[in-house]
């Protein structure tokens, strides 16, 4: 594996409907000169992909007012992409199939152009903990990068896996796994601006009794929690080499965890 950073070797554009907003939306990813990291444009304004540009971490995380960035900045970070451009049009990243396939696809179609300049790790030296009630998220001194990750949901279940990026496939294993929620919230959702766009084409939707639609994996939501885990651990701005170990956390613990990586680093 390369230890030189990476881009895009050309530009793509995707297109569709926000998940929350529930209106058509369109991003443009350019390639970007090495050391300039990921970043985001809306207007005229740049926000870097970093954890302190971000605005809201409910039901998602918003980056400078962009909304659910991270199933794109998963799918940068699994494949290594370190330098890119990402115009945005609407009020947040497309939902596509609720996934971050249709983004490795495209980014596996644009191709991805090795640079000069060598990758910046950043190692832990000791482990960094975190609990709030029945949440528990840990990172570990480790060599490559593996998530260990539990939740439970009624009425499907205790789900866990682990998944090390280095030797597992994000692209077929984990990047298909799609956002999920319960019917009963839908309408709360939307009554607080939320989930407008959400449907049985970009969602994987439970009710009391189990799964409304097919799920794509027995352990889809495991899955995607770890998914959604590694587009939030992309706001630390560098590939982070570290054992995470967690326990039904969500996008603010996540955005806790990065804070203190960041501060022990």
């Amino acid at each position: 594996m390369s230890d030189r950073q990476k881009t895009l070797a050309a530009a793509f554009q995707l297109s569709g409907v926000g998940i929350h907003s529930g209106q058509e939306t369109t991003l443009q990813c350019l390639p970007a000169p090495e050391n300039s990291g990921i970043v985001f444009e809306k207007g005229k304004k740049q926000i870097p992909a970093l954890i302190q540009n971000i605005t809201d971490t409910k039901r998602g995380t918003s980056l400078g007012g962009i909304l659910v960035v991270e199933h794109l900045l998963s799918a940068f970070f699994a494949l290594g992409v370190d330098n890119v451009r990402i115009k945005v049009s609407g009020a947040e990243i497309p939902a596509m199939d609720g996934s971050s396939q249709p983004f490795v696809e495209a980014i596996q179609s644009a191709g991805i152009k090795e640079q000069s300049s060598p990758k910046t790790y950043i190692e832990l030296s000791a482990p960094i903990r975190i609990e709030e009630k029945d949440a528990k998220l840990e990172a570990l001194p480790y060599s490559g990068f593996m998530v260990d990750f539990m939740v439970n949901f009624s009425p499907v279940g205790t789900q866990k896996l682990v998944f090390d990026l280095q030797k597992g496939d994000y692209a077929g294993e984990i990047a298909p796994a799609r956002t999920f929620g319960c019917s009963e919230e839908i309408e709360a959702l939307k009554q607080q601006g939320l989930g407008r766009g959400a449907s049985l084409e970009n969602s994987l939707v439970l009710n009391q009794s189990g799964y409304i639609n097919l799920p794509r994996f027995k352990d889809e939501l495991v899955r995607h929690k770890i998914l959604d885990l590694i587009g939030d651990l992309a706001l630390l701005g560098r590939p982070l080499r570290a054992k995470i170990k967690a326990v039904k956390s969500g996008h603010k613990m996540n955005a806790e965890l990065v804070r203190r990586i960041l501060n022990n680093g």
